[in-house]
């Protein structure tokens, strides 16, 4: 396989998996400026319930709120894998004669669940299966939805509604973010799980989440995927398997691959990790 194609197949398998980090909402007046880590981000606004942060890099970050003639509000977050929101409380004038105080950072805590929504802005109406929710909170969580596929549609004054057909499979954790400034709906599964490669002969080349791997053992063993659908390309002189495999929540993903098989040399299986 000559570079241009790896290039390509690597291209393709980094872009598979969709993460859903890095998104800080900020509710406030219109008007504030809104700092991270020291650095001016935007002004707030009335249209977006605030200032929406868009892809920050995960780990711990200070975001300052400033108002004029007030004392500012710091608020000290982790990025991590679900979006975040951050309201302000009513502020308090600058007190004559003294430097401005700093406000004590305030933790802002993160929720989980089965099948999570977020959306761009925060605020909005959504509609799940002919159910008309409000969601006012960073994500709304609903359980208890039957495998299959299910109508997402998201609105809010001043967009165009937005909406998509989610495919749930059974015993997955899917997120869904509505995002109404870039008119689109986004999937991915939430949690972690495992895989394994098995292949006859045991040495062969794996590509997968953009990686690659010469496996020279009989297993190849990756811990700590994100939960997700993602491609799999499987090599071994000149001959080229490829799959879709689905990584799922506290399980392990199997693959054999052998390679004297023929056509139907590839299986997937699951295991409880």
């Amino acid at each position: 396989m000559n570079k241009a194609r790896w290039f390509f197949l690597l291209l393709v398998l980094s872009l598979a998996s969709l993460v859903l980090a890095g998104d800080i909402q900020v509710f406030c007046e219109p008007g504030l400026s809104i700092f991270v880590d020291g650095e001016l981000a935007g002004v707030s606004s009335e249209r977006d319930d605030g200032l929406y942060l868009m892809d920050l890099p995960r780990g711990k970050h200070t975001v300052t709120v400033e108002k004029s003639g007030c004392l500012a509000q710091s608020f000290e977050v982790e990025v991590l894998d679900i979006p975040l929101e951050i309201e302000t409380v009513a502020f308090t004038p600058t007190p004559p004669l003294e430097q401005k105080e700093r406000k004590r950072p305030t933790e802002v805590k993160r929720q989980a669940g089965s099948v999570v929504l977020s959306s761009v802005p925060q605020r909005c109406s959504v509609e799940i299966d002919g159910q008309l929710r409000e969601k006012d909170t960073p994500q709304l969580t609903i359980g208890g939805l039957a495998a299959g596929t299910h109508k997402i549609v998201f609105s809010k004054a001043g967009y165009e509604p937005i909406s998509g057909v989610v495919a749930i499979p059974a015993g997955v954790v899917v997120a869904v973010r509505g995002n109404l400034k870039a008119g689109k709906v986004e999937v991915a599964q939430k949690g972690e799980g495992s895989l394994r490669v098995i292949s006859t002969p045991s040495r062969c080349t794996v590509l997968f989440r953009g990686k690659r791997w010469e496996k020279t053992s009989m297993k190849l063993n990756l811990s700590r995927v994100p939960a997700g659908e993602y491609p799999i390309v499987v090599s071994y002189r000149g001959q080229e398997h490829v799959a879709r495999l689905l990584i799922k929540d506290g399980q392990r993903t199997i693959v054999r691959v052998d390679f004297m098989r023929g056509d139907e040399a590839i299986s997937v299986s699951y295991l409880p990790q």
